[in-house]
């Protein structure tokens, strides 16, 4: 069973987020973009759990490098639960979120993620996404 709760554009969990994470760099002067994304899941009276330890083991967020030695390294990530926490974030470190997560856009989880090219190539960047751990998904 697939499960309904991903990545998300928007607060309100309607359009999901099923491509890596784009993002265009300027040759002469990189700078960091910043992007704020949901978890969640829209579908009614449901609950997200890692599945090693429900409820008691994080739900967890680590960035993937589908071309290593290409492209942007997942240290150009920065992944936080604020936009103020970006400024501490290690970059290329997976991040925790609650250890249950509900359905609903009003229990949406904001991920703000911030990358900055460290490779200073012009271009847009398509080798970095979004993983979760095994999760569980069940009725509430």
């Amino acid at each position: 069973m697939s499960l309904s709760f991903g990545f998300f554009s928007d607060a309100a969990l309607t359009t999901p987020i099923t491509t890596p994470l784009q993002f265009l760099q300027a040759i002469s002067s990189p700078v960091a973009e910043d992007k704020t994304i949901y978890f969640g899941s829209a579908v009614a009276s449901r609950v997200c759990e890692a599945d090693s330890n429900p409820g008691v083991d994080a739900v967890t967020v680590s960035i993937v490098d589908s071309a290593g030695g290409s492209g942007s390294p997942a240290t150009d990530v920065k992944l936080a639960l604020s936009s103020v926490g970006l400024g501490s974030a290690t970059g290329g470190a997976t991040l925790a979120l609650p250890a249950t997560i509900n359905s609903s856009s009003g229990n949406a989880v904001p991920i703000y993620v911030r990358v900055l090219d460290s490779t200073h190539a012009g271009g847009l960047n398509l080798d970095l996404s979004l993983q979760t751990n095994t999760l569980r998904e069940t009725p509430v």
